[in-house]
């Protein structure tokens, strides 16, 4: 019974880790109207990445590789953002991809009687 407690408490701080080394590799913050990602992908060129958006505005990917160094990333973002207001720069290595988030919009359903 105690090497089955230690073999879970084990599991648990690998995955915690695992959670927390995911974490690093990109920051996502809201600010006002807009959607802040930051990726880190050091030792490339800008024009070694290529970045994406899903149709709906729900996701973004960027990939890049310059010779060994190999990066891919697919982010589900809690918001939806508008894809033509996708905007990216890069710089000391974070790549740093900015958007408008989509409003949303409340439809009303009149009730009858």
């Amino acid at each position: 019974m105690e090497e089955i407690k230690k073999m879970i408490e084990e599991l648990s701080r690998s995955f915690q880790k695992m959670v927390e080394d995911l974490k690093k590799e990109y920051r996502l913050s809201e600010e006002g109207e807009e959607v802040k990602v930051e990726i880190d992908m050091p030792g490339l060129e800008p024009s070694d990445i290529a970045l994406s958006v899903t149709k709906d505005g729900t996701g973004i990917r960027a990939e890049g590789s310059r010779g060994d160094r190999r990066y891919s990333k697919f982010i589900r973002l809690p918001v939806k953002i508008d894809p033509s207001t996708v905007s990216a720069l890069y710089r000391n290595g974070v790549l740093i991809i900015t958007a408008k988030k989509v409003k949303e919009e409340e439809i009303r359903i009149p009730v009858r009687w």
